[in-house]
């Protein structure tokens, strides 16, 4: 026969449970608008001892790998449509005042010449014109190797937030294993990590697994490790010597640095190398192989003609590439040692000028299929294709990642009618047990009595 001990050690059984439930469903309420939250749900189970209640995380890993592995792109777009934005900005003709003009200015200020070259002012014109066209190109080669360097400030940045998140999320596998040990709930602990993980995804591509103990691991793509358990490792950043720009760099466990920086291609980081280290070099490579064009074909006109003095010329621009394009300084001095005769002492002739501004026209780029307009007007286009390509990319993942976020918080998101429903069930259970529990006390008070 059921003794009244018995029935109370039930009743107290059923208190205690329905008092976490509704501790559980009001830690639900607390954080419904918590991001990364996984709702818990209440588990109420009989025992010998008679009822309890347990939460159970409600969690999706497949989803969360796929935030994840979304966020990992959307960071790399997201820093290539940023720079390449800027990189767009550099080649805007719209004000007209780009290379562009600054090419057919100093076309036209050869045409100009061959009316008349004897005249002062149109050589002027012309070694103005040419001192601005050299001026544009200096510009965009620097504008570019501004960004470059503005880009290397951001990795270091990032490289710093990558080191935090790693750090602590060391931490949280070693919280997370004491807490378990410790009979606690890890809930909060594994909702943190994988908000970590997910912001680290947004910097840098790595591959996660669980070990033994439930903790999350992290390795970079090509398998070096960033966490094992509760230890972490660092990257770090260093001048390359050559290129003058910052390598990424693993740490090992002697602080070893071996240099990662072509294994990285996802997240912020990713896009950043890709910018910085392919697309802003193809443009670099395209803009210095337009400047030489210009002037190996002027300098080998030029040296062929006469001044005003019936002087050869010589050499009419110097400089290896658009970087450091000039005039020559005799010229800008003094416009009277322009070369635009074919022969000594013929300050009618423009022969030499009608065939330099003819290069305007003439096919000496792209394998003889384009002029030096249809060259830089092809790389101007190839720009605005990518910054193109990246911005329509970067919509559809962000979106992508939204609609991903909405389907973990359809399966891990706090309803707040939902949790209000529950409450309401546990609280009512709860008053029914106290209830029983005020007349088994009322029972034991008469048998006491009699």
């Amino acid at each position: 026969m059921t003794s009244i001990s018995t029935i109370m050690s039930t009743t107290l059984s059923a208190l205690n449970a329905q008092q976490a439930a509704v501790n559980i469903t009001g830690n639900n309420i607390a954080n419904v608008n918590t991001d990364g939250y996984s709702r818990q749900d209440v588990v109420i189970s009989s025992t010998l001892n008679g009822t309890a209640a347990n939460g159970k995380r409600v969690y999706d890993a497949f989803l969360t790998n796929q935030i994840s592995d979304a966020n990992q792109d959307l960071g790399k777009c997201e820093a290539e449509t940023k720079y390449l934005d800027n990189v767009e900005v550099i080649f805007d003709e719209s004000e007209g005042s780009g290379l562009s003009e600054a090419m057919s200015d100093f076309w036209n200020g050869w045409q100009d010449l061959v009316n008349d070259p004897s005249d002062s002012s149109a050589r002027s014109l012309l070694a103005a014109g040419a001192d601005t066209l050299a001026t544009a190109f200096n510009s965009i080669a620097a504008d570019l190797a501004e960004i470059q360097a503005g880009i290397d400030d951001d990795i270091v940045v990032a490289v710093g937030n990558v080191n935090s998140i790693l750090e602590q999320i060391a931490d949280l596998n070693q919280r997370l294993v004491r807490a378990d040990a410790n009979g606690q709930d890890t809930g909060a602990y594994k909702d943190s990590i994988d908000s970590l993980v997910s912001e680290l995804s947004s910097l840098v591509d790595v591959n996660t697994h669980k070990n033994d103990l439930g903790q999350t691991c992290i390795q970079l793509a090509d398998g070096k490790p960033l966490v094992e358990g509760g230890t972490a490792w660092s990257l770090a950043t260093e001048t390359n010597a050559t290129k003058g720009l910052q390598d990424i760099t693993w740490i090992d466990e002697g602080g070893i640095a071996t240099v990662v920086t072509d294994d990285i291609s996802g997240g912020k980081l990713g896009g950043c190398l890709e910018v910085r280290d392919t697309l802003i070099t193809v443009y670099q490579k395209q803009l210095d192989a337009l400047a030489v064009s210009i002037m190996e074909a002027v300098n080998d006109l030029h040296t062929d003609g006469y001044d005003l003095e019936g002087k050869a010329g010589g050499t009419f621009f110097t400089g290896t590439g658009a970087e450091d394009m000039a005039v020559t300084a005799a010229i800008l001095a003094d416009p009277s040692k322009i070369a635009a005769a074919s022969a000594d002492g013929a300050t009618g002739d423009g022969t030499i000028a009608a065939s330099i501004a003819a290069l305007a026209d003439t096919l000496l780029l792209d394998s003889g299929t384009s002029t030096f307009s249809e060259y830089y007007n092809s790389l101007v286009g190839k720009i605005g294709a990518a910054v193109e390509t990246a911005t329509t990319q970067y919509e559809t993942l962000t979106d992508a990642v939204t609609a991903l976020k909405n389907l973990r918080d359809s399966v891990s998101g706090v309803s707040l009618d939902e949790e209000t429903t529950k409450l309401a069930l546990y609280q009512n259970a709860y008053a029914a047990a106290a209830k029983v529990m005020t007349a088994l006390d009322e029972m034991l008070k008469t048998m006491i009595e009699m």
